[in-house]
């Protein structure tokens, strides 16, 4: 028992309720901190419970004698239903004041001014509910009697007890007091508590989660002076209410007389569901006594949390967004997850993913999301929070589901992880086309002789996986940035490109379009670049792509004009050098273009040779056929021989039988077809003895003065005839010129005098045929040409050589 104050004892007890004429004269419940004072005004006061509270008179308190003293008892009675065992609570303030009139609010608010101070609390007391639950009081505070006489008190004076408390967990906390006995008139009152109850939390104004099981209990007690019968328990929301019962009677029913004594404390209970938003009722109590019949009420409530969250999931592009939108492929997009609570409780956690791996970020600005206006970290009822994600549109469809989830914990410690997803989708365009063109069929590589006809094909699919339109095709003619393109024409079906299968002027999916153009091959190698273009194609946020391809072929246009030295024995006024002594065979030649002019031999006079008309000469060896001496592989030969020679039968002088070709090989030089590279000069090198041929026997120009040596009439070679069992004819020679670059085979012997004479004759039979200078040279089976070398020193040689089989070479 301690001392706090003024000779005001505090003590704790486990007194029951019930001894002796019990009078409860003041109930406060408030949650953390609570105050109250006892009074007759209508309505809660303060943290009153009206029902509970009452005004005292000191004439009707009964003094107790404790160790010689007389005291006024006022007993506690902690009932903190949030509180484990022995919970704590703290007595913060404690007056006691007398009055000749019951206080107000008024007098609370006037700091009771003109009330008489019994007693006033100077040091906060710590308490302990170590009575856990109503019916047994905890402490009792004694006031000396002569506290209230030395004040002058009277029988009538109003006696107020004032008393606030923190640490309160909605359990309320009730004042009593003796009053005297006998004489008193039956004085029956009852009191009902009610409170709702979410798994370990209790209390009133509880945030619940919706759906949840969810109880009310229900804590009647008696306040008055008289035992009750007939207790009936009742709410207002249809709730069905039971007595918690043990052995048959109520819990708090003790001495099971089924009658609410005052000194008991009955329990009734509710359950139910817990609904959406606001949710409120109120419990009722009945009872009987005294004659009459009692009624208290009180009210609960809670509000039923529904967290839910919403994501809208949509596809950007540039300033385009939406679903379903169709990209060109390969630029960059993104997404936007827009997050929305639908619910009406605060989110917190909020968490966005995208179930095909994009990297999803929020929005910020300061640290918080944008959508986040008041920065609390927290998805409130009217934010919308903005992420992003980025990517590269990919071809064809695409679709990726955004996920969105928060978090809510309601006051008893329940969570729910509220989720919603939704997708959103593209199609990646990819405008494309291939172009493949052929010449006469053929990609690269085509073999062909001038004049022939070339017929080139374009065909241009679209490999892509959008229709696309206008297709045009562009050649560039073999001359690039010149200016002369053409465009190659379609080649029609019923008004259509054939491709075009469905005939809807579109170029779809898969189909594949074909133009052609025609031409004649000409000489040499030949390049022509085609491009394919489309109209662009336009997404939906309106960028554009133009397809485009572009693809060439080629082919070696080889001479198949070479005459033969039968041509030219009887075309002899074709290269004779006399002007207007054509004749008809040889002007119509001139006409069809077998012959480039009507005389061929391209030899004048030059003044510095004295005593010498090389007009009536043929210059062999002249292979820019210029008509002029340009090394030391040339040869004049008069026109008078070479006729008679070129006009003869077959000799039996190799000399002869190497010149007939040699001029037919010069003459279809000057006439304009290119021999493979340095054959009429190793023709001329055999003539006179040169290079390779040295010490063979063979020198038409003994004397080197550039003519062929001749008889004295100059009709008939000079000297004695070269048989072809000779070595001249006979013997194989390295023919390949270091210089050339090529490998000796057959030990350096690679060809004789005979093989040299067929290289002429094979040449002017169109076997043994170039595409030109800087052309290739290559052989002509009859059907193709083949074994193609370029046109440069020797390489015709490696050409025989690789043909096989050909007589005079290895």
């Amino acid at each position: 028992m301690a001392d706090i104050g003024g000779g005001v004892l505090l003590e704790a007890t486990t007194i029951g309720s019930g001894t002796g004429n019990y009078d409860s004269f003041l109930r406060i419940q408030a949650t953390s901190v609570e105050e109250g004072f006892n009074t007759d005004q209508n309505g809660n006061v303060l943290d009153n419970k009206a029902s509970f509270t009452h005004s005292l008179q000191f004439g009707d308190l009964q003094p107790i004698n404790v160790g010689g003293t007389d005291y006024i008892e006022f007993r506690l009675d902690l009932n903190e239903s949030n509180n484990t065992t022995n919970g704590e609570i703290s007595l913060t303030d404690l007056r006691i004041y007398i009055s000749g009139a019951d206080a107000t609010l008024a007098d609370y608010n006037a700091g009771f001014a003109g009330f008489t101070s019994i007693f006033d609390l100077a040091t906060t007391q710590a308490l302990i509910d170590a009575n856990h639950g109503s019916g047994t009081d905890d402490y009792r505070v004694l006031i000396p009697v002569t506290a209230f006489t030395d004040a002058g008190v009277t029988a009538d004076s109003y006696v107020t007890l004032y008393s606030s408390f923190s640490g309160s967990n909605g359990g309320f906390e009730e004042w009593r007091t003796t009053t005297l006995s006998g004489g008193a008139e039956d004085q029956p009152a009852i009191a009902i508590d009610k409170i709702t109850i979410d798994g370990a939390a209790s209390g009133d104004g509880l945030v619940v989660l919706v759906d949840e099981p969810i109880s009310w209990q229900y804590t009647v007690t008696n306040t008055g002076n008289t035992a009750l019968s007939n207790i009936v328990v009742t709410d207002d929301q249809g709730v069905i209410v039971s007595p918690e019962l043990s052995g048959g009677f109520n819990v708090g029913d003790l001495n099971h007389d089924n009658k609410l004594d005052t000194d008991e404390t009955w329990i009734f209970t509710a359950t139910g569901t817990a609904v959406k938003g606001d949710y409120s009722n109120i419990g009722s109590v009945s009872g009987e006594g005294g004659g009459t019949t009692v009624n208290d009420s009180d009210g609960s409530s809670y509000f039923g949390a529904d967290p839910k969250i919403d994501i809208d999931k949509v596809t950007v592009d540039g300033a385009t967004s939406g679903d379903g939108l169709t990209i060109l492929a390969g630029e960059s997009i993104s997404w936007k997850y827009t997050v929305t609570n639908l619910g009406n409780v605060a989110l917190s956690g909020i968490n966005v993913t995208d179930d095909q791996g994009v990297v999803v970020t929020a929005d910020l600005v300061g640290g918080f999301n944008v959508g986040d206006t008041n920065q609390d970290g927290k998805l409130d009822l009217t934010e919308a929070w903005v992420y992003t994600g980025t990517g590269v549109a990919g071809i064809g469809d695409y679709s990726n589901i955004g996920t969105a989830s928060g978090s809510f914990t309601d006051d008893a410690g329940h969570t729910a992880t509220p989720q919603d997803t939704d997708p959103s989708s593209y199609f990646g365009a990819d405008p494309h086309i291939t172009l493949d063109k052929k010449t006469n069929g053929v990609d690269h590589g085509l073999n062909i002789f001038q004049g022939q006809p070339v017929t080139w094909t374009y065909d241009v699919k679209n490999d892509g996986n959008v229709a696309l339109s206008n297709v045009v095709v562009t050649d560039d003619n073999g001359t690039p940035g010149i200016g002369d393109d053409f465009h190659p024409a379609a080649i029609l079906s019923g008004g259509f490109n054939s491709g075009d299968a469905n005939q809807n002027g579109l170029l779809d999916v898969g189909e594949t379009w074909h133009y052609q153009a025609t031409g004649t091959a000409q000489l040499g190698g030949y390049v022509n670049n085609a491009t394919a273009t489309t109209d662009a194609y336009t997404d939906t946020a309106g960028h554009s792509r133009t397809p485009s391809a572009t693809d060439s072929s080629d082919y070696e246009g080889y001479s198949n004009k070479a005459l033969t030295q039968g041509f030219w024995g009887s075309h002899t006024d074709a290269w004779d050098n006399i002007p207007g002594n054509e004749g008809n065979p040889t002007k119509s030649a001139v006409k069809s273009g077998v012959l480039s002019s009507l005389d061929v031999n391209p030899s004048v006079d030059d003044p510095a040779t004295v005593g010498v008309d090389e007009s009536k000469y043929l210059l062999l060896g002249d292979a820019n056929h210029n008509g002029l001496v340009d090394d030391d592989h040339n040869l004049w030969i008069s026109i008078s021989l070479a006729k008679s020679i070129e006009s003869s039968s077959t000799s039996g002088d190799a000399r002869v039988i190497m010149l007939q070709q040699a001029i037919a090989a010069q003459l279809n030089i000057d006439n304009g077809v290119a021999q493979p590279f340095n054959l009429i000069d190793e023709a001329v090198m055999w003539l006179k003895g040169q290079g390779a041929w040295a010490s063979l026997g063979v020198n038409l120009d003994s004397n080197n003065d550039g003519f062929i040596d001749t008889n004295g009439a100059g009709t008939a070679l000079a000297g004695p005839a070269v048989k072809t069992s000779s070595i001249a004819w006979n013997k194989y020679v390295d023919v390949i010129d270091p210089a050339s670059g090529i490998a000796d085979w057959n030990g350096g012997q690679e060809a004789n005098g005979e093989g040299l004479k067929n290289a002429l004759m094979w040449f002017n039979q169109d076997q043994l045929v170039t595409s030109g200078p800087g052309g290739n040279v290559g052989w002509f089976n009859g059907t193709t040409i083949i074994d193609e070398h370029p046109n440069t020193l020797d390489q015709f040689w490696l050409t025989l050589h690789e043909v096989g089989g050909l007589t005079g070479i290895k």
